[in-house]
């Protein structure tokens, strides 16, 4: 009878001298170290490789957004018409202020003139009053001249020179106001009179010495 193969796997045990350690063989030995290379080189691959610089980006400022300016409405101002002041007179009419301002004016005015032409009229009564004192005092002058002819120098002089002097010297720095030199004329007028009756009185004296 041929032997028959039996197709069960057999297994062989063997005792390991040594518990603790693990045998295995040469071809599993140089696959650990083959892994072990590459993963090391992955590593240092990726340690080499240069990191990309951080660019340092500042933040751009952003201005807040203008609001619109308001619309302001427009103002509107009521004005109310001046009151006109109306007057009533003693007799019913009414006068306005307007009509009052333009009276007064006219009250004015005629006021001014009415004192304007007393001036000019004692302007002129002075003037008269001038002349004639001119008048008299030459014929007083001419008629001392006659009487003292034959008299010294010092007794030939016209009287109230000084007086003289002054009312002419006050019409130079008054022209046209004659008024202001009416205390001038009235002292030399004084003068002149003072001699007329002088004269006068030595005139009636004569006839009196003769007679005696």
């Amino acid at each position: 009878m041929g032997a028959a193969h039996s197709t069960e796997p057999r297994s062989v045990s063997m005792d390991n001298p040594n518990p603790g350690v693990i045998d295995i063989s040469d071809e599993v030995v140089q696959r650990l170290k083959k892994g072990i290379n590459k993963q090391a080189k992955e590593s240092a691959a990726t340690e080499a490789a240069p990191t990309p610089p951080v660019k340092d980006v500042r933040p751009i400022p952003v201005k807040p957004a203008t609001p619109p300016p308001a619309v302001v409405p427009p103002t509107v101002v009521y004005q109310a018409p001046a009151t006109q002041t109306v007057y009533v007179a003693t007799s019913g009419t009414t006068i306005t202020a307007a009509d009052m301002v333009r009276q007064k004016e006219a009250e004015l005015t005629q006021n001014d003139a009415m004192w304007r032409q007393r001036l000019d009229e004692l302007e002129q009564t002075l003037k008269k009053t001038n002349t004639i004192m001119e008048k008299e005092y030459s014929s007083a002058l001419e008629d001392v001249r006659q009487r003292f002819a034959t008299a010294s120098p010092v007794h030939q002089l016209p009287p109230c020179q000084d007086l003289k002097a002054q009312v002419i010297a006050c019409y130079r720095a008054n022209p046209g106001q004659t008024l202001k030199c009416s205390e001038e004329v009235a002292a030399f007028r004084e003068c002149i009179n003072l001699n007329r009756i002088k004269k006068l009185d030595a005139e009636d004296a004569k006839p009196i010495a003769k007679a005696a």
